[in-house]
């Protein structure tokens, strides 16, 4: 085999390796962050800019709100509905059991008050632009086309790393001829 096409399966299958470590340390990362009792969100809005900008993806924590300290970043169930807010704590009424929460890019605080059993957690980090790969990947109506795409990935990591092997093999046995 000559030296372009050595290099050439080798690149091929650093790269195959590559992209297919990255797949598995995502997949493991997201399950180990599920068993630790944590939450993954995508930001979908602006209002906590520029802390966290529009498709932000957060770690939040689960805890009990009595917990929680003024400026911490909370994520929330709003009003007992399916909608999900992530805001900074601005005050604590710890005899009522609610918080006041604010947007940093809001000019106002939040019209209603947060009761503590609407809190699901403290934001513990947030990647920027990750809440969109997150949103895509997550989402029902790609998950066949998501998990399709797993399994052509590792088949072909799996057949570049067979391909490559016997061609190295080849290789050897021609150069002792």
């Amino acid at each position: 085999m000559n030296k372009i096409k050595k290099i050439l399966y080798i690149a091929g299958d650093f790269i195959t390796t590559f992209i297919t470590a990255i797949v598995a340390i995502i997949a493991i990362s997201l399950v180990v962050i599920n068993i630790i009792g944590w939450h993954v969100f995508s930001i979908d809005s602006s209002s906590m800019y520029p802390a966290y900008p529009v498709d932000s993806l957060v770690i939040v924590q689960s805890l009990d709100a009595s917990e929680l300290q003024v400026g911490d970043v909370i994520t929330y169930v709003l009003n007992d509905s399916d909608v999900l807010i992530t805001h900074r704590i601005v005050s604590i009424d710890n005899d009522n059991q609610t918080l006041t929460t604010k947007g940093d890019a809001n000019n106002t605080v939040d019209a209603s008050m947060v009761s503590f059993s609407e809190v699901i957690g403290k934001v513990v980090i947030g990647f920027p632009l990750a809440g969109g790969i997150l949103r895509v990947i997550t989402a029902s109506e790609n998950r066949i086309m998501i998990i399709g795409c797993i399994v052509v990935l590792f088949m072909f990591s799996f057949i570049w790393d067979m391909i490559v092997k016997k061609k190295i093999k080849e290789g050897r046995k021609n150069s002792e001829k």
